[in-house]
């Protein structure tokens, strides 16, 4: 396994001040069987003062495997065991695949 240096890409939902960011890494490549894989690792952070609850987000162009998240639907949910994410924190989910960066965005959520 050849570890790369990272590609880090940040996407906002909707501007600078969005309560909700969104951060990809890629933060490992490796070749098995003469096919390039990379692991990414996203993180969203909830930047406004108030509770993040009921999440979806819309993730498309992703063609392999993904953990810490729960499918719903058409969309991605916060994983089983968490309800909401607290204000300031982060939660990180990661994918593997064999191809760019998938496309993360924020489908709808709810502050408390």
């Amino acid at each position: 396994m050849a570890l790369q240096s990272s590609n880090y890409r940040v996407c906002l939902a909707a501007s600078t001040s969005a309560p909700i960011s969104i951060a990809q890494k890629m933060t490992t490549t490796w070749i098995a069987k003469g096919k390039t894989y990379y692991r990414y690792s996203i993180t969203v952070t909830n930047k406004s003062a108030k509770e993040l609850k009921d999440i979806k987000l819309s993730i498309s162009k992703l063609y392999g495997p993904l953990w810490g998240l729960t499918k719903s639907g058409n969309s991605y949910a916060f994983p089983s065991w968490m309800s909401s994410l607290p204000a300031g924190k982060s939660l990180e989910f990661v994918y593997i695949h064999s191809a760019s960066a998938a496309d993360i965005s924020v489908s709808s959520y709810t502050l408390a």
